[in-house]
């Protein structure tokens, strides 16, 4: 059997083959210990490991929204238990998924969920840079905030256009909401509300572009719970700003479409399995 895993920022998924997807809280994981808790018990010939974060060689270097880092997880698992192990950064797993899906030149994937997560694709190849650290469009320095990335800084984009920094940005005014999301922002009549949902849409028009002036995309796939959850007003969102985009009368028109996939993460996962991905 074959184990896969996503390990997002708010879930931790997990399956055997094409077989049942298992979900916990990813704040109550500890990787090593599931791995030594879960192999000993299943004839596990490979593993392929999705992961929010920044991975190199086989190692956790780091991860903004989960408490795990300098892991040597290859390494550990291929050495104490002779299995096959390949892990990446979660974007760039869903990037191998979708691109299967599309025919582009230039995918652009963009998810937002925990966090605003991006990743691309040129002819068919995930492009990663010099240490898997290409893509960190969520990471960009956009504007001051009152929070602490898990980066380390103060002005990430993600601070202000995800999941997390919904959450974040309510309970720093106070908006105590059963449920954290743009629609019930949009709904509230308060200026503090109308702020955060404004602030949403102005980072995302600002990675937006950031998107189309860097890669030049010809195809963006919008995934994430944030974006499934808001998708036509995100979509048409986007539709509007392309048309004021730098040298947007003479850039081909971009298609910009809302992801198919449920899982694909944990499919892109599945992909990793004799994958040559370029650095």
């Amino acid at each position: 059997m074959n184990l896969y895993i996503d390990f997002g920022g708010t879930n931790f998924r997990y399956c055997l083959d094409d077989e049942e997807i298992y979900t916990q809280s990813s704040k109550d994981i500890d990787l090593k210990s599931f791995l030594d808790n879960f192999l000993p018990k299943h004839n596990i010939e490979f593993i392929g490991i999705s992961y929010a974060g920044q991975v190199e060689n086989g190692e956790i270097i780091s991860a903004p929204n989960i408490k795990m880092q300098n892991f040597k997880v290859k390494e550990y698992v291929e050495e104490k238990y002779k299995i096959d192990l390949e892990i990446d950064n979660d974007l760039n797993c869903a990037a191998l998924a979708e691109n299967e899906l599309v025919s582009a030149k230039m995918l652009a994937v963009l998810y937002i969920g925990t966090g605003f997560g991006s990743a691309f694709v040129y002819n068919n190849e995930v492009i990663k840079g010099s240490h898997n650290f290409s893509g960190e469009i969520g990471h960009i320095p956009f504007q001051s905030t009152p929070f602490q990335c898990g980066c380390g800084r103060r002005d990430c984009l993600e601070l202000s256009s995800s999941g997390g920094s919904i959450e974040k940005w309510g309970k720093h005014f106070g908006l105590n909401l059963p449920i954290y999301s743009l629609e019930n922002f949009d709904a509230i009549k308060r200026e503090d509300a109308d702020f955060i949902y404004e602030n949403f849409y102005k980072g995302l028009a600002f990675g937006f572009h950031t998107i189309l002036n860097l890669f030049d995309p010809d195809t963006i796939v919008l995934g994430g719970s944030v974006v499934k959850n808001s998708s036509e007003k995100i979509l048409s969102f986007l539709t509007k700003e392309q048309g004021r985009a730098s040298f947007h009368r003479n850039r081909k028109k971009v298609d910009i479409k809302i992801s198919s996939l449920k899982e694909g993460s944990l499919k892109g996962a599945k992909l990793l399995k004799g994958k040559n991905i370029v650095k």
